[in-house]
């Protein structure tokens, strides 16, 4: 063999273990260094949580609306004639039975004067006939025929005193005069109208309200009311339409109050505030909300082993500082920061807010209805 061919036999094996072994160094360190990463142990994400019970909230339905009278009747004439005397003045008070317009007596005296005397007249004749029947000198049919005239005199004389009472225009229940287009001197006919009379007490706030609450309102059911001009009191449901309105899907609801001294008057804006049961609730700020993967509003927070659950909140009550929600346990450790860099199911550490009592802070809240205003809350991750 030639000695050429033997030392390039001899670099090839000496090339060929050097590239090995560089190889060999090369995956030894990365597989040491990829397990050095894989034993380091990272620290557990740290979050702040606070501690509260769930309360009881009252729910409530509200309305806005507006005052009505108990009832309205405009007054109108039975008979005709001209307006001699006015002894109610828009915007006063009257009673049951009291005068609010006369007319003219005119003729009225003298008709009832002649009803009397053909009223007498026929008394005579019908006892004149009555003798003579029980003589035998009358037929029964003559007699009958005086008592018929008797019965005929007798109602003209009662039909010209209801004309006479006719020209006193009553008020038919105690209320208010809202109106009265007839002066001293109007020449009223039969039919005109004479006032307006509206009756206040009690009075009525209708409102209407949306198809998804109505079922949780009944008659007798107590209602608060505040009122446009500051004034509030409490009445009672005593109506509820039975059919929604076609072009805004809400129902009717009268509520009614007591206004005996009628300060409040009809016409005027109202806000009716319905109670309508109870349930547990947290009140949490909106930054304490956050969605799920899936969209769902819910709330984050740690179990006893400081591991992140996710629960879907419903909100049933809002306001400026926050909304009452129910889904949580009684007893919540609420993660209130940091909730949007945990999962759920990760370990982390508990930094247990500062006066955190299992109380909630409820101090500046005022349930409302839930108006749907929250702010919208981040993912959650």
């Amino acid at each position: 063999m030639k000695k050429s061919y033997v030392i390039a036999a001899v670099l090839a094996c000496a090339l060929t273990a050097w590239v090995l072994g560089g190889y060999y160094l090369r995956t030894s360190g990365k597989e040491v260094a990829e397990t050095a990463e894989k034993s380091e142990v990272l620290p557990a994400m740290k979050v702040s949580v606070r501690t509260q019970e769930a309360e009881p909230v009252s729910q409530v339905v509200v309305a806005q609306g507006q005052t009505e009278p108990n009832r309205t009747v405009t007054i109108r004439a039975e008979t005709m004639g001209q307006v001699s005397e006015i002894l109610a003045e828009e915007g006063s008070t009257v009673k049951t039975g009291d005068v609010i317009v006369r007319l003219e007596e005119n003729d009225r005296e003298a008709r009832i004067a002649r009803a009397k005397a053909h009223v007498r007249e026929q008394e005579s004749a019908f006892q004149a006939a009555e003798a003579l029947g029980k003589k035998g000198y009358q037929s029964q049919r003559q007699a009958d025929q005086v008592f018929s005239s008797l019965q005929t005199a007798k109602h003209e004389l009662q039909e010209a005193l209801i004309e006479l009472e006719r020209i006193e225009i009553k008020a038919p229940f105690e209320g208010a005069v809202l109106s009265r287009p007839v002066e001293l001197g109007t020449y009223v006919d039969t039919n005109g109208e004479v006032a307006t009379i509206v009756d206040n007490d009690p009075l009525v706030v209708s409102v209407q309200i949306p198809q998804q609450k109505v079922a949780d309102l009944k008659k007798g059911q107590i209602a608060s009311v505040h009122f446009a001009t500051g004034q509030e009191r409490d009445g009672k449901i005593r109506y509820i339409a039975a059919r929604a309105d076609e072009g805004t899907r809400t129902f009717r609801v009268e509520i009614e109050l007591p206004n005996a001294d009628g300060s409040i008057p009809s016409g005027i804006s109202a806000e009716a505030t319905i109670p309508t049961g109870s349930v547990l609730a947290q009140f949490l700020s909106p930054a304490d909300l956050s969605l799920n993967e899936a969209g769902a509003l819910g709330v984050k927070t740690v179990d006893d082993k400081d591991q992140v659950e996710f629960h879907e909140a419903q909100i049933v009550m809002s306001d400026a500082n926050g909304a009452w929600v129910t889904g949580l346990p009684k007893t919540a450790r609420i993660i209130t920061l940091g909730h949007g860099y945990v999962q759920i199911g990760e370990k982390v550490q508990v930094a247990e807010e500062e006066g955190s009592s299992g109380v909630a802070d409820t101090s500046e809240a005022s349930p409302q209805v839930a108006t749907g205003n929250v702010p919208k809350p981040t993912a959650a991750r």
